[in-house]
């Protein structure tokens, strides 16, 4: 007999849409990382440079969206029983897109007195939202029974 509160397994195409778009929402926020550590933005004035990362990210999403609307009859047919390589990476991700909020916050506002409550902030939110997709679509258990 299947059991009722078995866990969904998803497949690889609903598993690369999320990783691909949780990676496309912080595209911005991690050039801008490497943007800090080695001083572009001295170089280039700071929103010629945001406009054109801007474009980008969206050039680079509308592809990947027709990329991935191309392939999702394949990637349908792909399922594994947990994504764990996939989950660690949306962390590594999350790690480095956190820190380029922080560096957006402090080209835009230059009050470096707030970052410690806006980092704490956006680390429990980002904390959340992994445990959330962690749980639902990653198959991964944070609590196992004994």
């Amino acid at each position: 007999m299947i059991k009722s509160n078995r866990p969904r397994i998803y497949s690889k195409y609903e598993i690369n849409c999320i990783v691909f778009l949780y990676t496309m929402v912080l595209f911005v926020p991690l050039i801008l990382v490497f943007t800090y550590v080695f001083n572009i933005e001295y170089t280039f004035d700071l929103n010629i440079l945001l406009l054109a990362l801007l474009a980008i990210d969206v050039f680079i999403t509308l592809i990947g969206v027709i990329f991935l609307r191309i392939k999702r009859d394949t990637l349908k047919r792909n399922v594994k029983i947990n994504y764990q390589n996939e989950f660690y990476y949306l962390v590594i991700i999350s790690v480095f897109g956190l820190l380029g909020f922080i560096v957006l916050y402090q080209y835009f506002f230059g009050i470096t007195e707030y970052i410690p409550s806006i980092f704490v902030l956006l680390l429990v939110i980002f904390v959340y939202t992994l445990i959330k997709l962690g749980q639902k679509y990653f198959n991964l258990r944070y609590q196992r029974k004994i």
